[in-house]
């Protein structure tokens, strides 16, 4: 590797000394990085999203949901948490990576058997047949990736984020093509399968072309237990997490089939896909950033609360536009063969109105080291959120998605806030007091877009779906900053803005000192 230490041998893959030459300039470099490879990966999304909905069907996209919620919660039991002991230990040795390879190996081959196993009952589950060849074909994934997690640990030890991103985005364009040449060619749901097994081996295999460490043998009382325990927390959360978000999905596809299915899916893959591209970038380099305040209560107060303002100035009017226009949305973007979708997407668009402040709330029990509690406060909310699910299965999917919104806008969030604020330099109080001037805002850009859907004006003959999306995003941002000027707390959140990355900058070089 170009940054990596002259010294020979495997060791020079795991040294970080060089590092510190330039770390500051490192991480910002990085930052940047990340934020236009997630420009990237939103253009193959979108794309993605796009041409498949006019290629497949719901049913296409509901029948291979159903696996992916089983699917995806054994990926996230993959990692065991290995690759984040690789990054954040300071000193680790040729022999300790090597036991944590063949660890992530032998469990990703574990996953892959359990899969298989599991695919009779999750066919006996869905009453679907077709379910039994599409299980068995995605767990030779398991095997796959589970090659190349240490080395995407190593790359990212080494802050090589441009490789990784290479990495990602050719994975992405590979899976994304793949979906799109299967699906022209008329393989139905076989091109979701087939995407997803070429991004993962593109990514392994770039992964070992692109990082020259190469796993040794097998090394018993190598300090790896240690290792292996590290964040069990956190990945306890992300499990519990995990099961909230698809829930939903196992019991829509349970009682409902596939075709409401995917209309339900992909008006939840609509709604998270643009917001995930403003929240995962903020959240990797804030994190970092508020772990070097926590001695500092103030400053960590200040710097969060301009970190949630940039958060709901930049996803609160998207959001007002997924509610207020979901019918145009859907049709622009999907087809109107999905129209089915834009009232399920609306409710879940109302969901997403708490979603920002949920979100960065993260940000603060991770810089903080509280994940123990962010998983209890998780898994308590977690009891009424499912609990509001099951009872909205019953009578309809979009019944799910109202059911899923209240919930969520009155127990999941508020009993995370409470949880956040009871300790630490953050209390809830603060939070709330930083957001309401933007949510009132974003309420009544919401208002106002109502009031236009309502008037003489949409039944104009040259208002069609697309210029009506144009028209409401447009109106939307117009109120939105209108409002927020008029406020007095709303004026001071756009300055606060801009103060924001100088503050973290003179924050790293000042601890860098």
């Amino acid at each position: 590797m170009s940054n990596a230490a002259p010294d020979a041998g495997p060791e020079r893959f795991l040294r970080t000394d060089h590092l510190h030459q330039d770390l500051k300039g490192r991480a910002v470099r990085g930052g940047v990085i990340t934020l236009l490879a997630q420009g990237g990966k939103f253009a193959f999304q979108l794309i993605n999203m796009v041409v498949l909905a006019r290629l497949l069907s719901p049913d296409d996209f509901g029948l291979v949901g159903m696996v992916t919620s089983l699917v995806g919660f054994l990926t996230i039991l993959k990692d065991l948490g290995l690759s984040a002991a690789t990054i954040q230990r300071p000193e680790i040795t040729h022999a300790q990576v090597s036991t944590l390879f063949w660890v992530n190996t032998g469990f990703g081959l574990l996953l892959a058997l359990l899969t298989l196993a599991a695919a009779p009952l999750v066919v006996s589950f869905y009453h679907e047949p077709r379910l039994f060849v599409v299980i068995c074909t995605l767990a030779a994934g398991f095997v796959v990736s589970g090659l190349s997690v240490q080395h995407q640990a190593l790359l990212r030890r080494q802050m090589h984020f441009g490789t990784i991103m290479k990495i990602d985005l050719l994975a992405l364009g590979c899976g994304t093509t793949a979906a799109v040449v299967a699906g022209c060619l008329g393989y139905g749901y076989w091109a979701l399968v087939w995407s997803q097994l070429v991004l993962m081996g593109v990514t392994t295999i770039s992964s070992w072309i692109a990082c020259g460490w190469r796993p040794g043998t097998w090394h018993r009382n190598c300090g790896v237990g240690e290792m292996i325990g590290l964040g069990g927390w956190l990945a306890a959360f992300r499990m519990v997490s995990y099961w909230i978000q698809n829930v939903d999905n196992v019991l829509i596809g349970r009682f409902w089939g596939t075709q409401q299915l995917g209309y339900y899916m992909r008006a939840y893959q609509l709604l998270v896909m643009p917001l995930s591209q403003i929240n995962l970038p903020i959240g990797e380099v804030t994190v970092p950033a508020l772990s070097r305040m926590t001695d500092e209560a103030r400053s960590y107060r200040d710097a969060y609360g301009k970190v949630l303002q940039m958060v709901l100035l930049l996803t609160l009017p998207v959001i007002v536009v997924t509610v207020g226009a979901a019918d145009w949305v859907i049709e622009v973007v999907l087809g109107k063969q999905w129209i089915s979708a834009a009232e399920i997407f609306m409710w879940l668009g109302i969901m997403a109105f708490a979603e920002p402040v949920r979100y960065t709330t993260s940000y603060l029990f991770i810089s903080q080291g509280r994940t123990r509690e962010m998983f209890f406060a998780e898994l308590i909310s977690s009891v009424f959120l499912i609990a509001a699910i099951a009872i909205g299965v019953v009578y309809s999917t979009k019944m799910v998605a109202i059911c899923f919104a209240i919930s969520s806008l009155l127990i999941r969030t508020p009993i995370v806030l409470y949880y956040v604020g009871r300790s630490g330099p953050v209390p809830t109080g603060y939070i709330c007091k930083t957001a309401v001037p933007l949510i009132l805002a974003s309420l009544a850009a919401l208002a106002a877009l109502y009031g236009f859907r309502h008037s003489p004006l949409v039944s104009l003959p040259w208002i069609n779906p697309f210029i009506g999306a144009v028209l409401a995003t447009i109106i939307t941002g117009v109120v939105f900053l209108l409002m927020l000027l008029l406020l007095p707390a709303g004026r001071s959140s756009l300055p606060g803005v801009r103060e924001l990355l100088p503050m973290l900058r003179n924050r790293s070089k000042s601890k860098a000192t």
